[in-house]
């Protein structure tokens, strides 16, 4: 695999670099949660046996989290100016990993689709992402080719402010996935407007004791970031119990 960073490698790390200024760094706290998903496999490999569609892990967890999410409109608010925003819709971000850098799959309203619905619109936004047709990413093309003047016209008509730009080419809660690089477990980095952010771990077998016997389970870890300014530990503490019990307990 070809490691030299190529120019649109560097168009993405200068976009990193504006979006993690250190003057939008929040004052962040991060919770974990061990979630056993063995009865989510199951019932994926019973939806997979009569789909077209195949549906990954991922996939599945996103529409769990979109579902459980919607209970929580703070996780998935805005900070802007000191004041809390509160969309009118939910919109997820799913990081893509390409080469040296990172694309984003958009997800809008994912608590209203259903889960080959989701996969779907997964599997469509990668491949736009691979025929370089992303929005964000062709908007950053599209700025690379202008001179100063033009691309300060371009931020002003198409960016106009972290919120409007965030419901247009970002989303509102970023849903990492960890474990695609076998990493059981991380934190996420939030930068304002973003008020919270969910990092999934690797699957893992783990041993279970239930009953005076052991079993072995697939378990993964589910890391929640926040912005304490925005929210309590209590709140997004029940986000993280809520979805445990949606996955856990999934029919």
């Amino acid at each position: 695999m070809n490691r030299a960073f190529t120019e649109k490698d560097l168009m993405c790390r200068s976009f990193q670099i504006g979006k993690f200024d250190a003057r939008k760094i929040v004052p962040a706290v991060s919770m974990k949660i061990d979630v056993d998903i063995d009865k989510m496999l199951k019932k994926r490999e019973e939806l997979n046996e009569n789909r077209e569609v195949h549906i990954t892990i991922y996939q599945y967890l996103l529409k769990l989290i979109a579902d459980t999410l919607i209970d929580y409109p703070l996780l998935f608010s805005l900070f802007y100016k000191g004041k809390i925003i509160s969309p009118e819709n939910l919109i997820i971000n799913v990081p893509v990993s390409v080469d040296n850098h990172v694309e984003y799959v958009v997800i809008r309203n994912p608590e209203t689709k259903s889960i080959e619905e989701i996969a779907v619109e997964m599997q469509n936004g990668i491949r736009d992402i691979k025929l370089g047709s992303n929005m964000l990413m062709q908007s950053l093309i599209d700025q690379h080719k202008m001179n100063k003047i033009q691309r300060l016209l371009y931020k002003l008509k198409n960016y106009k402010n972290p919120v409007y730009f965030l419901g247009k080419y970002y989303g509102y809660f970023p849903v990492t996935n960890f474990g695609t690089f076998h990493v059981d477990n991380g934190t996420t980095v939030l930068s304002e407007p973003i008020v919270s952010a969910l990092v999934i771990g690797k699957a893992k077998k783990e041993l279970s004791f239930v009953n005076s016997s052991v079993h072995e389970v697939y378990r993964i870890s589910l890391t929640l970031s926040f912005d304490h300014r925005v929210m309590d530990g209590a709140y997004a503490g029940n986000f993280l119990s809520d979805l445990k019990q949606s996955i856990e307990h999934i029919r």
